[in-house]
């Protein structure tokens, strides 16, 4: 173990501490205690170090973004979005280098999951908390892009109003995820409330599918400099663990918000959970597209468990539940990604 990942659990341990906190004694001190350990939680992020996966990958992008060739196609055509290009560039010109951009990452995403408590009106502590228990830094560099796509969507997927939802969720498409736009699906479905039936089916069309799929298939729709950057890649090959275990969220979602699909809202979480098993599976046969759709609405699960950590909402059994599965997703995350505590 090295002090990154022992500075990790320390923040994490705290973060638990602002848990029980606003459950059980003071919202407001377990609130104050959770934004001030996700802000050095975030800044510790854009400060891991260079062994951490796509570190050396993203600094290239970065560099390459940073020319500014706009006039020349390549440009535009290369790894990222045009959104992305851009805000590199930009950054750039200010006369940030790269630790700076990564910090900039990392204040973005902190302070979109701040909007994000003050839309949905769940105590700071409670999202933290959930949140670190599934995303963040006990993953590759890639989830700090990443995240603040997610960040986008659960945004959108909390607006009441479409153009709204459509305006968000295409900002997040162009800078930060093309295929974000997707995740507008689970507002479309919630007016369709969601039952085991339905779930069954669907998964069984998109297992049917599946078998349609393939990696090779998709780069063929791809532009010539782009499928170069994808050709041969080991991410193609499919995997079950990703698939279990979004299975497994879904249904305790699901289980957990049963008796409120009536509230379109709730019910378009639900969807969201549902839609992202069916990505997975649909997807199976290519690793890289399926964790990048699927995350898109696996990224309202943190929500969703903080909704049902509120005391009024759910009750203490329902609390400790919740806390438990987010504890042990944490645990499995952090022995899983070894890169965190390998690192000497």
């Amino acid at each position: 173990m090295n002090n990154f990942a022992l500075g990790l659990l320390v923040l994490y341990f705290i973060t638990l501490v602002s848990l029980i906190f606003t459950r059980f004694s003071n919202v407001k001190l377990g609130n104050f205690i959770a934004i001030i350990t996700s802000l050095i939680t975030f800044i510790i992020a854009s400060l891991r170090p260079s062994e951490f996966p796509d570190y050396d990958t993203y600094e290239l992008i970065f560099d390459f973004c940073s020319t500014g060739d706009f006039s020349n196609n390549l440009y535009w055509l290369a790894h990222g979005e045009p959104g992305f290009k851009i805000m590199s560039y930009f950054l750039h010109y200010l006369g940030a280098n790269y630790s700076l951009f990564l910090l900039f990452m990392a204040l973005l995403s902190y302070f979109l999951l701040l909007k994000i408590s003050k839309i949905s009106k769940i105590p700071f502590s409670y999202l933290w908390f959930t949140y670190f228990s599934f995303y963040f830094i006990t993953r590759d560099l890639g989830v700090i892009r990443l995240s603040i796509a997610s960040h986008l969507i659960v945004i959108m997927l909390l607006k009441r109003k479409l153009l709204s939802k459509i305006i968000i969720v295409v900002f997040a498409s162009l800078t930060f995820q093309y295929l974000s736009f997707i995740a507008l699906a689970a507002p479309l479905l919630s007016k369709y409330k969601l039952n085991v039936f339905r779930i069954l089916l669907l998964l069984a069309i998109a297992a049917f599918l599946s078998s349609f799929l393939s990696f090779a298939g998709i780069l063929d729709f791809m532009p010539e400099k782009q499928s170069i950057n994808y050709d041969g890649l080991i991410m193609s090959e499919p995997t079950f663990t990703p698939v279990i275990r979004n299975l497994l969220f879904a249904g305790f979602i699901f289980f957990l918000f049963k008796k409120e699909l009536k509230n379109q809202i709730v019910n378009s979480w639900v969807w969201s959970v549902v839609l992202s098993v069916i990505l997975y599976i649909l997807t199976f046969n290519i690793l890289i597209l399926s964790q990048r759709t699927g995350a898109y609405f696996g990224a309202i699960i943190p929500i969703a468990l903080a909704y049902k950590l509120n005391r009024t909402s759910s009750s203490d059994s329902v609390f400790y539940m919740v806390s438990f599965i987010c504890v042990l997703n944490f645990i499995s995350l952090f022995y899983y990604n070894d890169f965190v505590w390998k690192i000497y």
